[in-house]
């Protein structure tokens, strides 16, 4: 593959996922018996991650603490190739992500605590507009908060650099109900997630959300349903695609292993219906182990899964 010079630039968090695989199916409001891991996380983490041991230059902005967590997960961006140069490095203590998990892998119950939406503001950014400018793509997550996401926003649509939105959940997606989408290249959500982008909370047609949002001027918009595949809108454009049969260990960071695959095509010039089946394919891959990442993950390994998808 052909690297691009430009670096992806990435921004958002850089967590330590601690999960815990329930024995049994969890119950609420009592202690679970449960098998112990961790890993290192961060939608924009876990996407440069991937991006960086496809072949990709790729540069992270985000906030890492001085505890032994940080140095810890600082040495794990690291050891895949991402560049942390431009990371925020303090005191505060570094992002945390627990996940209860079912028996077959799914998300029971998640809780985050991290300083970085504090830590990565408007007056950081401004001091970074010489690397932005330099970027082939920006990659974001809506960790940023509202006005960090709309500066961001501004500076792409200026600077005519392609970006790309993962909204993260639903309470962080609200985060956008104010901002300018026009330009986006992609946005990521689910239904709940395009129910707070678009603040219209009443409507129940999934086609009228998704024509609601690409109204905002967004020009992809894919959706990820799980087993049940997935399907990419644009203006007059649809494309759906089944999900590949998988044998599933955790459903952590398929999203966002799906996501690095999409851009991954995308910067090869695939055809969108490429980028989803390589989206699909990367998820795959990811839902085969613990963790959020694919220690073996290289070019060839995509390549094979993309060449084989069923």
């Amino acid at each position: 593959m052909a690297v691009r010079k430009n670096p992806i630039i990435c921004i958002g968090a850089a967590l330590i996922d601690e999960s815990y695989i329930c024995h049994a199916q969890p119950v609420r409001g009592t202690s679970n018996p449960a098998a112990y891991y961790r890993s290192a996380g961060g939608v924009a983490r876990n996407i440069a991650s991937h991006l960086s041991l496809l072949g990709h230059q790729v540069e992270l902005i985000t906030h890492f603490g001085s505890d032994p967590g940080g140095k810890w997960l600082m040495n794990e961006c690291q050891s895949c190739g991402i560049g942390i140069t431009h990371a925020i490095i303090n005191d505060f203590e570094t992002g945390r992500f627990a996940a209860v998990l079912s028996p077959d892998g799914d998300l029971f119950a998640g809780a985050v605590s991290t300083h970085f939406e504090e830590q990565i503001n408007p007056d950081f950014l401004r001091q970074k507009t010489d690397l932005l400018k330099t970027a082939s793509l920006l990659l974001i997550d809506t960790n940023l908060n509202a006005y960090t996401l709309k500066w961001l926003l501004n500076f792409s649509r200026s600077e005519q650099i392609p970006c790309i939105i993962e909204p993260v959940s639903v309470p962080k997606a609200a985060r956008l109900l104010q901002a300018d989408l026009q330009d986006v290249l992609l946005i990521t959500p689910n239904r709940d997630e395009m129910l707070a982008i678009s603040g219209n909370h009443a409507e129940t047609n999934t086609n009228a959300l998704i024509s609601g949002v690409l109204e905002k001027g967004v020009k992809f918009i894919w959706i990820r349903n799980g087993k049940h595949g997935s399907g990419i809108f644009a203006k007059n454009y649809s494309y759906k695609l089944d999900a590949p049969v998988v044998n599933v260990t955790d459903t952590t960071g398929a999203g966002d292993a799906g996501l690095a695959g999409w851009i991954h095509a995308w910067l090869m010039n695939r055809s969108i219906e490429e980028c989803v089946r390589y989206g699909h394919a990367m998820s795959a891959l990811v839902l085969e182990v613990k963790g959020a990442m694919r220690a073996d993950l290289n070019f060839d390994l995509l390549e094979e899964t993309y060449l084989n998808y069923k």
